[in-house]
């Protein structure tokens, strides 16, 4: 019930208002919605409109619209989303070839429905796209800034086909500030041993390292360093929700290892000195994806004509047979 207790985003409910409607009985929005008569000072018209979008509130709640929720309420209290949604909760995180604008994204991994899934440059990255129709929150460490829009230039989309929360501002606002490997450190949440000491940085040399010079081990260790990172999420997540007082069912950390071990078996790192060697003459940098025509981000060229009348799952169909025909088009030398 922690997300139907929340009246922080209905308009003109502010914190005042919302300590004055628990004081007068209403400990949610089936509560408002039930009300006699206004409360808390409300003016007719007012209460009107509170329990107007009380009853939104509780009609998006039954049809699972998690983005009605991610759109509303502020970051301070989307942990209720994340404590509502545990189960169902998707958590990923993405590699590129640098920090630079025109980097690639070159890897993305996603623990979904309990397993841990990899999506590989040159192999199958496209098919993330297609894994984010079936994924109901999208959960992530500093996604909003740096994952989230990388993920929608890859792909030539104007926004997630799902909803999505950022841990990173979550971790903010009970005070556990900075990346999240410090704040995996002070919580005491640790990784494997052969995963311990890795960063970004590294992740940028172990692609570089496997796509020039074909090395195995730093591609495996690629994929389960950023595997690593999506058990480490759905384990912070937990805390989180701890922190706030909701317990919420998560394996042991033994059983969420226990699947990378088994998805991505260890291979060893690569040795260091197949580091420099790979490395050593300057290389070209990744070229992006060629840019798409203007036309093609405007929604309704993307979903072939008008949108009115569409539901959200029928514009990200449309979205993804644009984005199909775009790519054969492209790798068969037309478009």
């Amino acid at each position: 019930m922690v997300l139907q207790r929340y009246f922080g985003h209905l308009t003109g409910v502010g914190p005042s208002r919302e300590g004055r409607l628990r004081d007068a009985g209403c400990a949610c929005w089936a509560d408002l919605v039930d009300a006699p008569r206004p409360l808390a000072g409300l003016g007719a018209a007012e209460w009107d409109g509170v329990r107007a979008e009380a009853e939104r509130s509780l009609r998006a709640l039954a049809a699972d619209d998690v983005a009605y929720f991610t759109a509303r309420l502020p970051a301070a209290e989307q942990w209720r989303i994340l404590g509502h949604w545990f189960e169902q909760a998707s958590y990923f995180d993405i590699e590129t070839s640098g920090l630079e604008a025109d980097s690639i994204v070159t890897l993305v991994c996603c623990f979904h429905r309990g397993r841990p899934l990899r999506f590989l440059a040159d192999d199958n990255l496209d098919d993330f796209l297609e894994l984010l129709e079936e994924v109901r929150l999208l959960v992530s460490f500093n996604g909003a800034s740096f994952d989230v829009p990388r993920v929608l230039a890859r792909f030539h989309i104007p926004e997630l086909p799902c909803a999505h929360v950022d841990l990173r501002w979550l971790c903010h606002h009970v005070g556990w500030r900075g990346g999240l490997k410090k704040i995996e450190r002070e919580l005491g949440l640790r990784r494997p041993a052969d995963l311990e000491g890795l960063g970004g940085a590294e992740a940028v040399w172990l692609w570089r390292v496997w796509s020039q010079a074909g090395d195995v081990r730093s591609r495996r260790t690629l994929e389960r360093y950023c595997a690593a990172d999506t058990v480490s999420l759905k384990r912070l997540a937990a805390q989180l929700c701890a922190e706030r007082g909701l317990r919420v069912a998560v394996p042991e950390a033994e059983e969420l290892w226990r699947l990378i071990h088994e998805e991505l078996p260890d291979l060893g790192r690569p040795q260091a000195a197949v580091w420099p060697a790979a490395v050593a003459e300057p290389q070209p940098a990744p070229q992006p994806a060629p840019p798409v025509a203007a036309e093609l981000f405007s929604l309704a060229e993307m979903v072939g004509g008008a949108t009115a009348g569409l539901t959200r799952a029928e514009k990200q169909a449309r979205l993804r047979a644009r984005w199909r025909a775009y790519r054969g088009g492209r790798d068969t030398g037309g478009g």
